[in-house]
């Protein structure tokens, strides 16, 4: 595991003995993780413009299976409209088994994706996740899930 150091950001891609430890990570808003390996240029290429311009929107994939193979997770700053309250949140691109990238800055997502990897293991998954988008209502609040498919 990468140390933190708090004028530069961490990307790490290592695991625990208990699993993937960004869950202790994510209280810092300059850590990010990944379980992209990237060796080549076009490696790098492509977790770039995942991480930075995902392609679909995990809210747009309501009721649709999303086949997991990588994640990349980070902190970013939400700032409360109503209360001007600055919290951080977890933001998530899900990489496909076809390098489709999807993403959301949502708890919910991040709350089932941490049990997928307390169930199936960290990724990357060698036999792609099916990950069905869901999304709840509660109270006046709606909230986006998932569900394994199998």
């Amino acid at each position: 595991m990468q140390v933190y150091n708090p004028n530069q950001a961490v990307v790490t891609n290592q695991f625990s003995d208990e699993g993937f430890d960004i869950v202790a990570d994510m209280t810092t808003a300059k850590t990010q993780f990944t379980s992209v390996v990237a060796e080549t240029d076009e490696d790098r290429a492509r977790l770039f413009n995942a991480m930075n311009n995902p392609d679909e929107r995990i809210s747009n994939m309501i009721n649709m299976t999303i086949n997991a193979k990588d994640l990349y997770i980070e902190v970013v700053q939400c700032t409360n409209t109503e209360t001007g309250v600055v919290t951080p949140c977890p933001r998530i691109v899900i990489i496909d088994d076809q390098g489709k990238s999807y993403q959301a800055v949502s708890i919910g997502i991040y709350s089932a994706l941490k049990k997928v990897i307390q169930v199936f293991g960290a990724p990357t998954w060698e036999k792609p996740i099916p990950l069905q988008v869901k999304q709840i209502t509660k109270g006046d609040r709606k909230m986006l899930t998932m569900n394994v498919s199998m």
